[in-house]
C-alpha cells in the first residue's frame, strides 16, 4: 500500500474571508467545491502552483462557536492506491476511529488522538501535488472510457483549458483553436462523429474539441497534439478521466469524415480540421498506474538504432 499526504482540513467560520485571506496571503486557488444541495455545509479545496499540498476549508451554516484547530476539528488527509488494503491493515491495527460508508472514506486515530482521513488517490484531486511530479503524472495518465455521471466543477475544467493554452507550438503560432461542449445534447451526438471510439462521449460531461487553422503553420498536428497531450495529463492530475479521441483521418457513422461531422455539428468555419477531441468525466474507476517494464525498455536504443 501507498500513501500520500493531499489535504489538511481547517473549520472556519466565515468562509469568505477565510477563501479572500488564503489568496491574498499564499496565492491559493479554488480547486474544488463539495457540498450539499441544501447548503448546510460546503468543503472548499484551495491550493497553488508552487506546493504539493491542498487546504480544505469546512464551513458549516449556523456555527458560531469558534473551532478548535489544532483538535479534532481539523485533520491531515492521506490518498491511498489501494482501499481494501489499506482498511485491513487500520483495522488489524485499531486504529479506525470513524467510517463514512457513503462518502467511500474513513478516519484513523493517532496515539494522541489527531484523526487521519483515508481517501483513495483517484478521488483525491490533489492537482498541485500531481503536477509537481511530472513522471508520476506520466505514470498515472491513462485512458478512461467509463464515468460516474457526477457534474465536473467549472474550476477543474478551466485549469485543463489552460493546461491546454499553455502548451508549446512551433515558432510561437498556435494554430489551434479549442471548442469546449457541456451541452448534454451535443455530446451525445459527438459519440456519433467515430464509427467507433467515440461513445464514451455519451457519458461524459464535457469534451474539448482541438481543431487547427492549417494555413497558419505547417506543425498543426504536431501543435495539436501537444495541446491534447498536455490536457490529457493534467485532466488525471486533477481527478478527472480523459481520452484521446482521434478525429483526423477517421469516419463517422454516418459515412462521412469525422472532420465533416464535427465541423457541421459545431459550426467550424472553412479552414480549420480537426485533430482530436479530448472527453472528460469523473472517474467510474482507474486504471493501475503504467509501470516501464522490459517490453517499454526495449524501445530504447543508445547511441544507434
Amino acid at each position: 500500500m501507498q500513501a500520500r499526504a493531499v489535504h489538511r482540513c481547517i473549520h472556519v467560520l466565515d468562509l469568505e474571508k477565510s477563501l479572500a485571506f488564503y489568496e491574498q496571503a499564499l496565492g491559493m486557488k479554488v480547486v474544488r467545491r463539495m457540498g450539499p444541495d441544501d447548503g448546510s455545509w460546503e468543503n472548499v479545496f484551495v491550493a497553488n502552483d508552487d506546493s504539493g499540498f491542498q487546504v480544505e476549508l469546512t464551513w458549516n451554516r449556523g456555527r458560531t462557536e469558534p473551532y478548535v484547530n489544532g483538535g479534532r476539528d481539523t485533520h491531515l488527509a492521506f490518498a491511498v492506491d489501494n482501499m481494501d488494503e489499506a482498511r485491513a491493515l487500520h483495522e488489524r491495527m485499531g486504529c479506525v476511529c470513524f467510517v463514512n460508508e457513503r462518502m467511500g472514506i474513513y478516519f484513523i486515530e493517532d496515539p494522541d488522538g489527531c484523526w487521519i482521513e483515508i481517501v483513495p488517490l483517484d478521488r483525491a484531486g490533489n492537482a498541485a501535488q500531481a503536477g509537481a511530479d511530472v513522471l508520476a503524472a506520466m505514470r498515472n495518465r491513462r485512458s478512461v472510457r467509463s464515468y460516474a455521471g457526477e457534474r465536473i466543477p467549472n474550476e477543474k475544467i478551466e485549469r485543463v483549458i489552460e493546461a491546454g493554452l499553455l502548451s508549446a507550438a512551433g515558432r510561437g503560432i498556435r494554430p489551434w483553436e479549442l471548442v469546449v461542449v457541456r451541452d448534454r445534447s451535443m455530446l451525445e451526438s459527438l459519440a456519433s462523429c467515430r464509427t467507433a471510439g467515440a461513445q464514451m462521449l455519451t457519458e461524459a460531461d464535457a469534451a474539448i474539441v482541438v481543431v487547427a487553422n492549417v494555413a497558419a503553420a505547417d506543425t498543426w498536428v504536431e501543435d495539436c497534439s501537444i495541446v491534447m497531450a498536455n490536457m490529457h495529463l493534467a485532466a488525471d492530475a486533477l481527478g478527472l478521466g480523459s481520452c484521446w479521441i482521434q478525429g483526423r483521418g477517421r469516419e463517422a457513422a454516418d459515412g462521412r469524415s469525422t472532420r465533416d461531422y464535427v465541423v457541421a455539428s459545431l459550426d467550424i468555419p472553412d479552414g480549420y480540421e480537426i485533430e482530436a477531441i479530448l472527453s472528460l468525466g469523473v472517474c467510474a474507476e482507474h486504471p493501475e498506474p503504467r509501470v516501464v517494464d522490459e517490453m517499454l525498455a526495449a524501445k530504447v536504443h543508445r547511441d544507434s538504432f
